[in-house]
Parts: structure tokens; C-alpha cells; sequence
């Protein structure tokens, strides 16, 4: 599924292929301009706060992370972290491939497989006085350690800690009272959202993006404004300027070309949003990126 650029700066990000297990650092800056957008993926991510304060955004759940806390987030969630503070935020984002567990089937499908394909336990916040909190956070502490210092058969340790991870996952797991049953309106978001990602470049109405789930184009803005705080063709637009972003970065394209590229069709409409959106021309953009 598409993935997006979850902050403003360059991570420091830490992925091993061979590892079931990605580590990255970052920083969230403070009423950022330009806002994550509303996206999933196929890891289970654990998201720990260092400095600061986020807002994490999960389906129709909205709430604040503090220094020192965590929040669990499943595989195939709709979900956002974005700062509405005047402190920039400090935070380690740690993703889990959790498919790369199955080679031991019988623990997988007995502790880990009950955890990712449950819909309905698609988040959990964890406190930083949590016990649960303490020892991921400590664990989490030790695998940076593990990868700085590099020491002979590390790869082994970190596969045990990500185990470790996860049996406290699992015991928060089948302590957790129920929640709502999965809304099919999560599915019908995930649609459009889908589609938008998938023809960006294309022209698109807004009864595109309702025909995608089969609803009214009155359901469809309700639904954009439950999940994403925004009208679906602002989310358009959002998603539009990220995929220019990109572009801009590399260098490769012309400003107009980019334009196009992207769907906006005229340089000047896309440089006026472009603008609002990231708080700098187009060419000013590029022009940092190319500095860094």
C-alpha cells in the first residue's frame, strides 16, 4: 500500500532487509506546514515518544502522545501522527515485519498471527508508566545499542528482542476488552483513498473518488471529513503536492512538467498551492533539497 513521508526532515532510518525490523528517528516539527497524510502498510509500527507531543490518528481514533509514551499500531490501519504544538517532537518510529516471523509457523500462528489479522485491535496507546511501555521502551533502547555497536551475531539479539516485543504485544493483546465492531466505513475510505493514490495524476471529480466505493458524493465528504479532517479533493490536493515534493527533490523534471505530472495541468495553479501547502515556492524547494 502507499506510504508517505510521515515528517519535514531526513530521518535517520535503520532497515535491514535480512531483519524482521526497521528503526527510524525523527523529528516532528512544530504546526508543521505540511501534514502526514492518512495512509497503511503491511508492518506492525510502534511509535515512542521522546520529546514532546503528537497527535497519533488511528480510523476514528484521535489522541496525544506524551514524552514517554507509546502507541501500538496494527498492520492495514488507516492512520497519521501530525503536531499542533510549538515544540518540536522527538520520536522513534520502529517498524516489524511481522511476515518475516512465519518461518516458525507454530509460533506465529499461535502468538502473532491472532494479532495482525484482528480488524478490531487496531491500536493501543500504552502509557510511559505502563510495565508494558517500560520494557518495550527498554528493548527498543537495547536494539539502537545492538545496531550502533554492531557487536559479532547481533542479528540474533535483535530477532530475540523483536520476539520479546511482541509477546508483550500479545498479552496486551488477550487483556483488551473489546471495541466496536470494524466499521465498513473504514473500508469504504480505504477505497478512495486507494484510488486517489492509484490515478493522482489523472483528472478527477469528486464523483471519481465516490463512484471508487460505490457511494453519494455527500457520503463521500462525510467520510473524508471523519477520517482525514479534510474535503476529499483538499486530500487530493495534499497528495498531488507530496508526490510533486518528490519530484522536486530529485531534480529530474521541469516545473511544468511536474505540473502535469502531477494533475494540476497548469505550473502557475500548481505553484499557488504548492506554496500554501509547503510555505516556500516550487524552485525555492528544490533549491534547499538540492542543498542538503
Amino acid at each position: 500500500m502507499p506510504t508517505h513521508s510521515i515528517k519535514d526532515a531526513n530521518p535517520h532510518i535503520n532497515d535491514f532487509h535480512h531483519l524482521p525490523i526497521a528503526l527510524e528517528h525523527d523529528i516532528v516539527y512544530a504546526k508543521s506546514h505540511h501534514e502526514q497524510l492518512l495512509h497503511w502498510h503491511d508492518e506492525v509500527e510502534i511509535i515512542r515518544v521522546n520529546k514532546g507531543h503528537i497527535h497519533c490518528h488511528v480510523n476514528e481514533s484521535d489522541f496525544l502522545l506524551s514524552p514517554g509514551e507509546l502507541c501500538f499500531i496494527n498492520v492495514d490501519q488507516m492512520h497519521k501522527i501530525y503536531n499542533t504544538s510549538n515544540e518540536d517532537s522527538d520520536i522513534d518510529v520502529i517498524s516489524i515485519k511481522a511476515e518475516m516471523l512465519a518461518k516458525n509457523e507454530e509460533v506465529y500462528e499461535k502468538f502473532i498471527k491472532p494479532i495482525i489479522h484482528n480488524k478490531e485491535f487496531s491500536h493501543v496507546e500504552m502509557a510511559g508508566k505502563n510495565s508494558y511501555a517500560l520494557l518495550i521502551s527498554s528493548m527498543i533502547n537495547e536494539i539502537y545499542a545492538m545496531i550502533e555497536e554492531k557487536p559479532y551475531a547481533y542479528e540474533l539479539d535483535i530477532i530475540g528482542y523483536v520476539y520479546m516485543i511482541f509477546r508483550r504485544l500479545y498479552l496486551v493483546y488477550i487483556t483488551k476488552k473489546e471495541e466496536a465492531p470494524y466499521s465498513t466505513d473504514t473500508s469504504l475510505q480505504r477505497r478512495m483513498s486507494t484510488y486517489i493514490y492509484e490515478h493522482y495524476g489523472e483528472k478527477i471529480t469528486l464523483d471519481d473518488i465516490a463512484n471508487a466505493a460505490n457511494v453519494s458524493r455527500s457520503k463521500c465528504a462525510s467520510l473524508f471529513k471523519k477520517y482525514t479532517q479534510s474535503t476529499p479533493i483538499a486530500f487530493l490536493n495534499s497528495y498531488r503536492l507530496e508526490m510533486a515534493s518528490r519530484m522536486l527533490a530529485r531534480g529530474e523534471e521541469s516545473l511544468a512538467d511536474i505540473a502535469v505530472i502531477c494533475g494540476f495541468g497548469e505550473q502557475s495553479y500548481f505553484s499557488r498551492l504548492f506554496t500554501k501547502e509547503y510555505g516556500c515556492t516550487p524552485l525555492t524547494y528544490r533549491k534547499e533539497k538540492q542543498l542538503i
